[in-house]
């Protein structure tokens, strides 16, 4: 036997799960809250429109990693009792299985379960949301100006690339 059949599978920490889902949480939260105002300064290509989970990413790469960190870890002081949400998050899917499963199809419970589902999501954007009002609020305004030229760099490299992003491609 060789040893990487020795090797044990590795499970993601739930921390981290909770971590992941923070993280796209934010990345989706400062789409709303940016996404109007790079349209409304101009930012619009006539022959192809953005995707909204590209601009998303340029806005958080355009954050200095001070930011980054900074909203990361009051997004954990905001939201201590991760296990509490994984469970919460854990059940609401089981329920949604089941309702998925069951012989006759109940829609209004399904809608219900999403909801509640999508209001935790909410909660969680609302919160990163504030956290990124916080960050700019506080920049200076030579901060906000260096911000806002890493922004439109982020999203001129997110248009000129068109599909691909770091050697990677995207579905459109």
């Amino acid at each position: 036997m060789s040893d990487l059949d020795k090797t044990p599978s590795v499970r993601m920490k739930p921390w981290l799960r909770v971590l992941l889902f923070a993280s796209l949480a934010l990345n989706l939260a400062v789409v709303g809250l940016f996404a109007g105002a790079a349209w409304r300064h101009g930012y619009h290509d006539r022959d192809r429109s953005p995707r909204t989970d590209r601009i998303s990413v340029a806005y958080i790469r355009a954050l200095g990693e001070d930011d980054r960190r900074a909203i990361r870890d009051a997004m954990r002081a905001e939201l201590p009792d991760r296990q509490a949400l994984r469970a919460e998050l854990r059940s609401s899917f089981g329920a949604i299985l089941e309702t998925l499963r069951a012989d006759a199809f109940d829609r209004d419970a399904l809608a219900a379960q999403i909801a509640a589902q999508f209001a935790i999501g909410s909660d969680i954007q609302s919160t990163a949301r504030s956290l990124m009002l916080d960050r700019v609020a506080a920049m200076t305004p030579q901060e906000r100006r260096a911000f806002a030229d890493r922004l439109e760099q982020e999203l001129q490299r997110v248009s000129r690339h068109g599909g691909k992003r770091d050697g990677m491609h995207h579905r459109d």
